[in-house]
């Protein structure tokens, strides 16, 4: 019996050290976690404030460019007596080129959009990966 009983207590024992090593090792794999979901957090708000600078610039040039294109338009059209063939051809290149330049700009704000929404989307799927990683060391 007193065999059986220091059996049981050696046991026991082992199962209390084997709680107390998984309860260490939980308590830093929600460490590791936590701070791996700060880090992920710390990205996604620099890439974020990198994509809302580049959609500020893009919008920015955007406008300026419109605005140079309407310029140009009505340069155009006040000079339409005074060497007209000369000035029509200078002014259709100038617009076509700003044309082309407002394409581009628009072209641009459109891939960061889908860049932002990209972001967004990945930032979800990191938080919620985060969330069921903390929920997996809790339960």
């Amino acid at each position: 019996q007193e065999e059986k009983l220091n059996a049981a207590l050696q046991a026991k024992r082992s199962l209390h050290q084997e709680l107390e090593f998984l309860r260490v090792a939980k308590k830093e794999k929600l460490r590791e976690a936590t701070e791996a979901k700060r880090n992920l957090r710390k990205e996604i708000e620099r890439l974020r404030a990198e994509n809302e600078k580049k959609m500020k610039e893009a919008n920015e040039s955007r406008i300026r460019l419109k605005r140079e294109l309407e310029q140009a338009r009505q340069v155009r059209v006040c000079d339409k007596g005074c060497e007209a063939g000369r000035l029509r051809a200078k002014y259709s290149a100038q617009i076509e080129d700003l044309q082309v330049k407002l394409q581009h700009a628009e072209a641009d704000r459109e891939q960061l959009r889908a860049d932002l929404l990209h972001e967004r989307e990945a930032r979800e799927n990191l938080e919620k990966a985060v969330k069921e990683l903390q929920e997996q060391l809790w339960s």
